[in-house]
């Protein structure tokens, strides 16, 4: 069983078979979130409980953080950063590395994967309720516990999850896996001011505490050693990657692609509301595809 699970985490598919199993996790553990969802009592008690923690540690710096996020411009800039960016960003690095280096793309899915399993585990047993539920924060009251499911949105979507910022765990992902596959590159180096960006704006928009950021990242602690196992410690040999521009057009156009299915409004779509969402995801696909059908072979993220 070992043997064909090893085997198994170890196949590789193209570029856009990877991409869309990537879109069933994010969708399954949407999924898995919500009946795990706690209530509005239990889950404020335990906020108060981070905070006092937070504040033995030294760690409690979400008021300064809050206070930053909350004057202009920056306010509306973090909100849109907070729904638009995690997305695209995890989407437009995977498949880079799903076709940059694609011997060791399934040690990153791997890690991607089992890393939702001690996530959902803590939000089960540690509802939280977001900063932006505390009066003492600068936000309004907490929602009351009909509110809950007062709206088709709320109803698929877990609001007492704040425990593991899986957000914070991406950009750590993303930055320490870039500087794995190319440690020589300046972007890769450049990639490690994302988390930082990221603690701003979970931070900042009164979705997570610093303690989430910590068990987000721990996730994926795990997860990297589950990934020793499967995968063993030794590094199998580097095929030779595609033209520089085929890697960045598959991955920017991934990104274009994620952004505009997280940016449509199917729920309750108004006027032309969807026309750019369209418009970037037609362009995401137009980026994908020209690579793919002018390269004189296959790209060789495949095997």
């Amino acid at each position: 069983m070992i043997t064909s699970l090893r085997r198994a985490v170890r196949t590789r598919h193209p570029v856009e078979v990877e991409m869309g199993l990537v879109a069933l996790v994010l969708l399954a553990w949407q999924a898995a979130r919500i009946p795990l969802e706690g209530t509005v009592e239990t889950s404020v008690a335990h906020a108060q409980s981070v905070r006092r923690l937070e504040h033995a540690l030294g760690l409690d710096v979400e008021n300064s953080v809050i206070r930053f996020g909350a004057t202009a411009p920056f306010d509306g800039i973090l909100e849109w950063m907070y729904t638009g960016i995690h997305t695209p960003a995890l989407f437009g690095f995977l498949a880079a590395a799903c076709v940059y280096a694609p011997e060791r793309y399934t040690r990153l899915r791997t890690i991607f994967v089992v890393s939702f399993l001690p996530a959902l585990l803590a939000i089960g047993l540690y509802p939280l309720a977001p900063p932006h539920w505390l009066p003492e924060l600068g936000f309004g009251l907490a929602p009351r516990q009909d509110e809950l499911a007062g709206s088709i949105e709320t109803l698929i979507h877990n609001s007492t999850a704040a425990i593991a910022s899986q957000h914070f765990g991406f950009a750590v992902f993303i930055a320490a896996a870039s500087l794995w596959l190319a440690p020589r590159s300046r972007i890769a180096w450049a990639t490690l001011a994302y988390p930082a960006l990221v603690f701003v704006v979970i931070v900042g928009t009164g979705n997570h505490y610093v303690l989430d950021c910590i068990v987000g990242l721990l996730t994926f602690v795990f997860a990297a050693a589950v990934a020793v196992l499967l995968h063993g410690r030794r590094e199998p040999r580097p095929t030779n990657a595609p033209a520089t521009r085929e890697v960045v057009s598959i991955s920017f156009g991934f990104m274009m692609i994620a952004w505009g299915l997280v940016s449509l409004q199917l729920i309750s779509p108004r006027g032309w509301s969807n026309a750019v969402p369209v418009l970037v995801l037609a362009g995401g696909i137009a980026a994908v595809l020209v690579p793919r059908l002018s390269a004189k072979e296959p790209l060789v993220e495949s095997g």
